[in-house]
């Protein structure tokens, strides 16, 4: 199957892909994309491994059903590579079926997508097969990278995210008041809407985490961080802005449990998860976090493993992974024990 990462994660993605699954080969495509190949099981053990949040770094999976080297398609025209494309597929469907169309390159490449997207497009067209943009059963996906280009149908539901290559692309609104709402929205898109009364926004300047929690119905927000906040929010009365640390409103906090806390603190992913452990008390029994533990390009995956570790003293992990709109983070989700 074909995985797909962030760029600077690769290695990080190709380390857990080993340690978790019973793994025989890994290839690579381009920058941000590789083929796996497992000695046992398939596309569902690998989801499966992404739901225990046992692979955090991959975004992003789709079905291989046949592989060339990119340079041989330098040989042909973008009729002749979909042609090769849909010789792949088509004996998997039958006239009347729908199906989503996925291509993308990953890397340098002389193969804009859109040249051979139409094309093939055409032939599945011709060939009977509905093409629509998204919400279909099936998905064929084409990437071509720089090393090699690849062309699979796979079901839908087995690929982590409904965008090619797990590439979201999220609209800037008039109201937003930083980029960073984009982590919470993706987020969002796969879990599902938080509920709850009261959340506390740590580390909340200039307020896009919070207008996103309000947006979605919680009656009262703590923001909390020395900086200012967006006039915008700070015109919000159910938004209570505290000009101070995390570690010292959570030593302050006297009123009932909250029902969910976030935190996109610029703060290495030990301290991050220490911080939260120290937040548990605050946070009613059953209750959600949301936290982006910040990584660089160290050691990502020992880091996130000790980090966890520590997390795991007050809460289950229910969600991590390394979302499109993640730089060098891991967006965490977990329930207070």
């Amino acid at each position: 199957m074909l995985f797909s990462v962030a760029p600077d994660y690769y290695r990080s993605a190709v380390a857990e892909l080993r340690r978790t699954l019973p793994v025989a080969k890994i290839q690579r495509v381009g920058e941000d994309a590789g083929i796996v190949y497992l000695g046992s099981g398939g596309q569902e053990t690998a989801v499966e491994a992404s739901m225990a949040c046992d692979l955090r770094f991959v975004r992003h999976l789709a079905g291989v059903d046949a592989v060339v080297n990119t340079s041989e398609l330098n040989r042909l025209d973008a009729e002749e590579v979909a042609d090769w494309a849909a010789d792949a597929v088509l004996d998997r469907l039958d006239a009347g079926d729908e199906v989503s169309l996925h291509v993308w390159d990953s890397g340098d490449v002389s193969w804009a997508p859109g040249k051979i997207r139409r094309p093939l497009l055409e032939v599945l067209l011709d060939n009977g097969i509905r093409v629509v943009t998204s919400n279909s059963e099936q998905t064929v996906s084409v990437c071509v990278g720089e090393e090699r280009t690849t062309v699979g149908l796979s079901p839908s539901g087995l690929g982590l995210c409904d965008w090619a290559g797990g590439r979201i692309r999220l609209a800037n609104r008039k109201e937003q008041v930083s980029r960073a709402e984009f982590k919470l929205e993706e987020l969002f898109g796969f879990i599902g809407p938080p509920s709850g009364k009261v959340a506390i926004d740590l580390g909340a300047s200039p307020g896009g985490w919070t207008r996103i929690l309000r947006s979605h119905g919680f009656e009262r927000v703590y923001s909390v961080d020395p900086a200012d906040l967006d006039p915008r929010i700070l015109a919000d009365d159910e938004v209570h802005h505290h000009r101070t640390t995390a570690g010292e409103f959570i030593a302050a906090y006297k009123d009932s449990p909250v029902d969910m806390i976030v935190n996109d603190m610029r703060m290495v992913p030990h301290m991050t998860a220490i911080t939260m452990v120290d937040a548990a008390d605050i946070l009613r029994p059953g209750g959600q976090v949301v936290v982006t533990f910040k990584l660089g390009t160290t050691n990502p995956v020992k880091q996130a493993d000790e980090s966890l570790e520590t997390l795991a003293e007050a809460y289950e992990p229910t969600f991590i992974r390394q979302l499109q709109h993640n730089r060098h983070e891991l967006t965490v989700v977990a329930t207070r024990r």
